[in-house]
C-alpha cells in the first residue's frame, strides 16, 4: 500500500505539472529505493490508506473539472522516453490500483 500511495502521489503531481506547463519533463523516481526508505517499515498501512483516500479525493475533484483539451495535455517521461496524455495516464493509474488490489486479495 505504501508503494501505491507513493506512485499515485507522483501521478497526481504529474497531472498538475501537465496542466500548468507545456509538455513538462517529469522526474522519474526509483520505486525500489523509495520502498527501502525507513518510513515504509515504520509507518502503519492505515496511514498510506488514509493518504490514498484523501489524495484520490483531491485528484477526482481535479479530474471532474477538466475539459476535453486538458485531457489531451501531455508530459514527457524520460525513463521510458515517451510522451503521455492525461487521459492515457489516468487509464494506467486506474489499472495500477486494481493490479495491486488483486495482489492483496491473494493474501487473504
Amino acid at each position: 500500500m505504501h508503494h501505491v500511495a507513493d506512485s499515485h502521489l507522483n501521478a497526481y503531481c504529474r497531472f498538475r505539472l501537465a496542466l500548468t506547463e507545456d509538455t513538462p519533463t517529469i522526474r522519474p523516481y526509483d520505486e525500489q529505493a523509495w520502498a527501502e526508505l525507513p518510513d515504509v517499515a515504520a509507518t502503519p498501512i492505515t496511514v498510506s490508506l488514509a493518504l490514498l483516500e484523501h489524495l484520490h479525493s483531491r485528484w477526482v475533484t481535479l479530474l471532474q473539472h477538466l475539459d476535453e483539451a486538458q485531457w489531451q495535455r501531455t508530459f514527457y517521461h524520460p525513463g521510458n522516453q515517451k510522451t503521455a496524455s492525461l487521459d492515457q495516464t489516468l487509464a494506467l493509474y486506474a489499472w495500477h490500483g486494481q493490479h495491486h488490489l488483486a495482489h492483496l486479495s491473494l493474501l487473504g
